[in-house]
């Protein structure tokens, strides 16, 4: 009497042989995904960040500076004893971020000085621009 019940030895291994060949032909796209979704990351914090630090300085009425350095966005307010970081923003560290300066928020929600930040990875480039009235925009390219 033969038994139909299970998976021979056999038959397991050509399943598991079928999955890794399946797996490694996918491979490459996994990785370019994850490079993808690691640079939307950055640039998502960096927009959020920018958003937090000029509504932060609308509704607290006091000024809102913006820093970028070792890959993460400082947000710190100036109490009068100079500025105090109050939130932060991890950027990740696989994402170049660069900024040509460090722009502070107004409390009526304009910005000074002009701002440009450039996020690079892996040849995607992006440049958040932000406007003498606090406006964010994201420009794709070079």
């Amino acid at each position: 009497m033969k038994n139909d019940k299970g998976l021979t030895v056999l038959e397991l291994l050509v399943t598991i042989g079928v999955f890794w060949i399946l797996l490694l032909l996918t491979a490459p796209g996994l990785s370019a995904f994850f490079t993808r979704m690691e640079f939307h990351a950055a640039l998502r914090c960096v927009t959020a960040g920018l958003s937090t630090a000029r509504c932060q300085a609308v509704r607290d009425n006091r000024s809102v500076r913006a820093e970028i350095a070792g890959g993460r966005l400082s947000l710190s307010r100036d109490d009068g004893q100079g500025w105090r970081e109050f939130r932060g923003f991890d950027l990740g560290n696989k994402v170049a971020v660069h900024a040509n300066t460090r722009p502070v928020f107004s409390p009526l929600g304009g910005v000074s000085p002009l701002c440009t930040i450039t996020l690079e990875r892996r040849g995607r480039v992006c440049r958040v621009v932000v406007s003498m009235y606090g406006r964010i925009r994201v420009y794709n390219g070079a």
